[in-house]
């Protein structure tokens, strides 16, 4: 296993936001992505697994993303 898979950069990412944000990150994400650009989803857990699998090829988080 490559030291790239310990340290996962999509859990570090949301770690730091949700600690910047207290706690609030998924919910301003939400209230952004709704109110303000319309869409349903915020996208952060599709983007935290794309960052994990920059630094770890073999990551599977058990969710397909084409």
């Amino acid at each position: 296993m490559k030291i790239g898979c310990y340290i996962k950069l999509g859990d570090m990412t949301e770690g730091l936001i949700s600690l910047i944000t207290l706690g609030n990150g998924k919910s301003i994400a939400m209230y952004i992505a709704k109110n303000i650009f319309g869409k349903d989803d915020c996208g952060c857990e599709e983007r935290r697994i794309w960052l994990n699998r920059l630094t770890c090829k073999d990551y599977n988080d058990g969710i397909s993303i084409l």
